[in-house]
């Protein structure tokens, strides 16, 4: 099918917008606020010369159209924090505002950022554990409940990044990853910890969503607030759902006659 002329003119303007989209999505779903998205998607147009931009971002969804083209919509169905996508991404912006680059050597660089600049899930665990670890001493624990708490983070986030690969999202993901957070407290007290408190307590902190907290602060703070409220909902249904599922365990442990230190 032959293009007609004013099809000929918008094709590039069609592209950058596309690709636009595409940054904004991939930031979108590593936890960007909403001011950073905005920000970015400004600057990648006004680097390619596209005028009269109108970016809507909410947090599972965003907008973007110019003058003489459609509106491209993209949907955010899964959303994580990656913050290191984030820098990435928020640096190529900056570099190409300064030097644009041929719209295929921005694609190659954007996938590069939305893929590479990830850390390994053995770094994840690793991390995971020293922070379950640091807490579980911060709570009140004693040298001997490190161990434990150490197992508790690394089992946590193991369990979350298996449920999140299966494509188990949302609250069932929270519950069940807050109960197997609670497992090794649980073991910690049956057999006569000091702490256990310390243990169970460092494992749930590493599902904890505070970054989502303080992302919808930023977002509140910068007058988004339909998104800032979206944010603190969902924070506080993590938040619940994190509750729930170490309830759980813990219920059946004491009700099957089980003690605590």
């Amino acid at each position: 099918m032959n293009q007609t002329p004013s099809d000929q003119l918008s094709t590039p303007t069609r592209k950058v917008l596309t690709v636009i989209a595409d940054a904004g999505t991939a930031l979108l779903a590593s936890g960007a606020e909403v001011a950073r998205v905005e920000d970015t998607m400004q600057r990648l147009a006004a680097a390619y010369h596209i005028e009269a931009v109108e970016v809507i971002v909410l947090p599972t969804a965003l907008f973007v159209s110019a003058a003489g083209s459609e509106t491209i919509i993209r949907r955010i169905r899964r959303r994580a924090v990656n913050l290191a996508v984030v820098a990435a991404i928020n640096q190529l912006s900056r570099d190409v505002s300064h030097n644009p680059v041929p719209m295929a050597e921005l694609e190659r660089r954007l996938v590069e950022a939305r893929h590479t600049a990830r850390y390994r899930p053995e770094a994840n665990l690793l991390f995971a554990a020293v922070g379950a670890g640091a807490i579980s001493q911060l709570m009140g624990g004693v040298k001997v409940d490190i161990i434990p708490a150490l197992v508790a983070g690394a089992f946590t986030q193991l369990v979350r990044e298996r449920l999140h690969r299966a494509g188990l999202l949302g609250g069932v993901a929270d519950m069940i990853s807050a109960m197997a957070a609670v497992i090794p407290g649980v073991a910690a007290a049956y057999w006569g910890l000091p702490h256990p408190g310390a243990v169970l307590v460092g494992g749930i902190m590493v599902l904890t969503p505070g970054l989502l907290m303080t992302t919808a602060v930023r977002d509140g703070i910068q007058g988004d607030l339909l998104s800032a409220a979206a944010r603190i909902l969902e924070a506080l249904l993590s938040a619940g759902a994190i509750a729930a599922g170490a309830s759980l365990p813990l219920y059946v442990y004491f009700a099957l006659g089980g003690r605590w230190a």
